[in-house]
Order: structure tokens, then C-alpha cells, then sequence
């Protein structure tokens, strides 16, 4: 299939509006989020109705997400107006691409959480489920995720403007890498939030390594419906859902298993597609190349 029929739809991102791209979702999140690390560590500002706010606003984290969303509907709207904005959020709706790609996106992270998990309690980890006896808690997680849990706030950011030209420029595999790495970056300053249960004080290199290999999950299923934004928000959805549901990665064993059997996924990924393009078949892919 062409893995980009909406290529013509979708932002011109040039190496210098993707440069601003970053640098404006680095200044919007983290200007919302610093202050509050500061305040968590003990410094204040000096004006105690200003550390009162910080600490007061307990949506400041879900807020600062919106970065890659705000500076990507910020960009588009400079370079291509209203109707590029329009056609940006438009692609969270697409579905022309084969449905049964809805499938991985929805479910292939519980599958691989529930399976790292029970590799744990195999070798004596004791999980505890947030849900447990409590299961009608599961679907509102999910919404609840996919609205205020990263999902909306950031993907018409990532995949939606920084992904196409980071693929023109360095492949697949090394487009999904360099993204995973920003992506990874941007949300350090939530390891240092009290509020942020799922990363404060969690291993840091672990989640780098879990974060990067996702990215390249996702531009697999990316190419494969042609860009539409709507199995991004899913998957998104999807793998943080996973996590919190099926807490493989609370002990050292789950962790490991879990990083594990995402790198067996995205080996089976690149040899059977390359690091070019994961749309097609690493042969067809070649053979285009050579072309």
C-alpha cells in the first residue's frame, strides 16, 4: 500500500520551523513544570502566594503535556493558516487506512504488559493492581488517559508534524530513534514531581530505553496507515494505560522483561522492513531504493 496517501495534507516541515518545533514545546512544558520541581525540592520562589499557586495547581503537569500540540498548531497555522490546522486535527479522525490496524494499536501493549508481568510473578514478584477488585475503574482509566494522560496532549506534536520530515531525513529507524530520544528528554522534569507517580524517582535510563523503542513501534504503525493520527493516540493511549493496569515495570524483573520483548518487536520490525521504511517488506524496500 502507499504508506502516505495524505502526504501532500500534511506540513512542509523544513530543518528550521522543525528546530522551533522543539524548542517551542520545550519552552511552553517546561516553563509550566520547572517551577513546580523547584517548589517539590524545597526552593522557593520568595513569594509565597506564587509557591501557594505552583502547589495549588495540581493540573500543571497535564497542562505543560499540551506543548507538542501547541506549538505544532501554532507552526502549521504560520505556515499554512487555518485550513492546515484544520487538516492537522483531521487526522486524528482519518480512518483510510485497513481497520484491522486498529487492532495492534488497541491491544498490543496490554498483550506484551501482561506477558512481562507474568514473567514476574513467575520468578516471585508480588504485583499489586490499582484496579484490583475494582475492575469498572479500568475503562474510565482509559479515558481519562486518553484525554489528560499524554495521548491529545502530544501526538499531534510528535507524529503529527516532527515525524515526517525526521523520516525524509533520517529513515525509519533513525527518524523513530532521534524522536524517541527528544521525546524521552522532554519529560524529565516529571521524575522530580511527587504528583507523578508512574515516573518520580523511577529509573531514568530504563524508561529512555522503553520510550525509544516505542517511538519506533509507532512509526511502524504510523507508516502503515498512512500517517493517520488516530492509531497514534491509541497506541499512546494504549501502552500508558498498559503500564498503569499491568504494573510490569514496578519491579526490576518486570522491567527488564518488558523493555525485552519491545526490543523483540522492533528487531522483527527492522529486519522484516528495514530502517528505510516500515510500510513495506524489506525486499520491495530495496528495490524502490535502488530504483
Amino acid at each position: 500500500m502507499d504508506p502516505s496517501p495524505n502526504t501532500n495534507k500534511r506540513p512542509n516541515n523544513g530543518a528550521k520551523w522543525l528546530v522551533l518545533f522543539f524548542s517551542l514545546t520545550f519552552v511552553f512544558s517546561w516553563t509550566l513544570w520547572l517551577p513546580k520541581v523547584a517548589v517539590a525540592s524545597g526552593t522557593d520562589t520568595g513569594i509565597a502566594a506564587m509557591d501557594d499557586l505552583i502547589v495549588g495547581i495540581t493540573l500543571i503537569p497535564e497542562i505543560g503535556a499540551f506543548g507538542p500540540t501547541v506549538a505544532a498548531v501554532l507552526l502549521v497555522y504560520l505556515h499554512a493558516g487555518r485550513h492546515g490546522v484544520t487538516r492537522l486535527l483531521k487526522r486524528a479522525i482519518d480512518r483510510s487506512f485497513p481497520r484491522w490496524w486498529f487492532i495492534p494499536a488497541v491491544v498490543l501493549f496490554p498483550l506484551l504488559a501482561v506477558g512481562a508481568l507474568g514473567v514476574a510473578v513467575v520468578l516471585g514478584v508480588e504485583p499489586t493492581l490499582p484496579w484490583a477488585g475494582e475492575a469498572y475503574v479500568l475503562p474510565i482509566a482509559f479515558v481519562y488517559i486518553l484525554f489528560l494522560g499524554g495521548p491529545m496532549q502530544e501526538e499531534f506534536g510528535w507524529r503529527g508534524y516532527a515525524l515526517d520530515p525526521l523520516i525524509e531525513r533520517f529513515g525509519a529507524l533513525g527518524g523513530s530513534l532521534g524522536l524517541g530520544v527528544v521525546w524521552g528528554v522532554w519529560h524529565l522534569p516529571w521524575f522530580y514531581m511527587p504528583s507523578m507517580t508512574m515516573y518520580y524517582q523511577r529509573p531514568l535510563v530504563g524508561f529512555m530505553i522503553t520510550i525509544t523503542l516505542l517511538s519506533v513501534v509507532m512509526t511502524w504503525v504510523f507508516q502503515n496507515t498512512g500517517g493517520s493520527l488516530a492509531p497514534m493516540i491509541l497506541l499512546h493511549a494504549s501502552f500508558n494505560w498498559s503500564l498503569w493496569a499491568f504494573p510490569a515495570i514496578e519491579s526490576d524483573i518486570g522491567g527488564q522483561a518488558f523493555i525485552l520483548v519491545v526490543l523483540a518487536l522492533v528487531l522483527f520490525i527492522v529486519l522484516r522492513h528495514g530502517i528505510i521504511d516500515f510500510s513495506s517488506p524489506r525486499s520491495a524496500a530495496s528495490d524502490t531504493a535502488a530504483r
